[in-house]
């Protein structure tokens, strides 16, 4: 491809970065909502079996105060997660479309996928991933394209150093007739016809003229030439230069991405067994309160507790998900795992 198709190429790849993200941004927001109503029903489940209490005289009426401010408290969680799907959802419409369209603002996204993480990454050795980057990376395509033109033009630049040598030659015939105005004398009768007689002349090579020459042109301090080149030079060590400062960092990168992915996978894990623990510890708080062995103080921390790792549960999804696509584009391979066509982004097609 040509630099302008590997620079569209990467324009297109970056395009398709940011809507991955924000897609699962929406998608982890949308599973945070899901975790707030929960939380917000645990709470009103706990005020309705608080006033029960109440009511057959196992608590004190000032518990009741404490259970409704936490129904209250989850309310207003539930009402900032809607914001914040909104807010995710207005910022994934404005990279899906640049123009304005009142049913594209008026409609609701909603996510049908789910981040699911896998139970292996299966990731190649970091040699491997590093030639598959060089392989496939745009902006290498274009470091290399870039990297023959400077080449190129270094070398149209060493030509004007160089001596210059012409040779040239050339041959021709002629041939001369026609009807001869006698004033005295005798016509030449070799002379004497019209076009064929002329064109036999040509053939037979009578009249043959011929001519050569050379010329040689040797530069003596051409101090501008001189300057181009070293120029040129300079800007060629400089591109290889930069070409292998980029080739290293490549495989920083990608090493850093391979240690950053399985440590959002260590989060995440850790983050579902903190969840699936404070449940528990919920549920033991629960029944506890139910034989009046608890206090409301223990429900209420626990339930925000539970609240906090259901949070930190989705946030470790949510890093997994951006670590994949981060991953994706370091190989460059986006557009292929998300099956986006470039012939289609170059034709304008939707």
């Amino acid at each position: 491809m040509t630099g302008a198709q590997e620079a569209f190429r990467a324009q297109l790849q970056n395009l398709v970065v940011q809507v991955l993200n924000r897609y699962w941004d929406l998608v982890a927001e949308t599973q945070t909502l899901k975790s707030t109503q929960r939380s917000l029903e645990v709470s009103q489940k706990f005020l309705e079996d608080t006033r029960n209490q109440i009511e057959v005289g196992v608590l004190a009426r000032v518990a009741l105060p404490r259970a409704q401010a936490e129904v209250a408290s989850r309310q207003q969680d539930l009402v900032l997660a809607q914001m914040d799907v909104r807010q995710r959802e207005n910022s994934l419409k404005e990279l899906l479309s640049r123009t304005e369209d009142p049913m594209l603002e008026a409609a609701q996204i909603v996510p049908l996928d789910q981040i699911q993480i896998p139970e292996t990454d299966n990731l190649p050795s970091v040699r491997e991933l590093v030639a598959r980057a060089r392989a496939q990376r745009p902006d290498v395509a274009i470091a290399k394209i870039n990297d023959d033109a400077a080449e190129i033009s270094l070398l149209g630049t060493q030509n004007s150093l160089l001596p210059t040598a012409l040779a040239f030659g050339s041959a021709w015939d002629a041939g001369v007739a026609g009807t001869p105005q006698l004033s005295g004398g005798k016509a030449n009768n070799f002379f004497v016809g019209g076009f064929g007689t002329a064109l036999g002349q040509v053939f037979r090579r009578n009249f043959p003229n011929e001519r050569g020459g050379a010329y040689i042109s040797i530069p003596l301090y051409n101090r501008q030439a001189q300057g181009d080149y070293g120029i040129d030079q300079l800007q060629f060590r400089k591109s290889q230069l930069s070409g292998q400062k980029d080739s290293k960092q490549i495989e920083v990168d990608i090493s850093n991405q391979v240690i950053g992915l399985r440590q959002a996978r260590a989060r995440y894990t850790a983050a579902v067994n903190t969840r699936t623990l404070q449940e528990q510890l919920l549920k033991a708080e629960q029944d506890k309160f139910n034989f009046g062995i608890s206090s409301v103080n223990n429900i209420i921390q626990a339930q925000r507790a539970l609240v906090s790792t259901q949070s930190a549960e989705v946030t470790a999804l949510a890093s997994y998900s951006q670590a994949r696509v981060a991953m994706d584009q370091l190989l460059g391979e986006t557009l292929e795992v998300n099956h986006v066509s470039l012939a289609e982004g170059l034709s304008g097609r939707k």
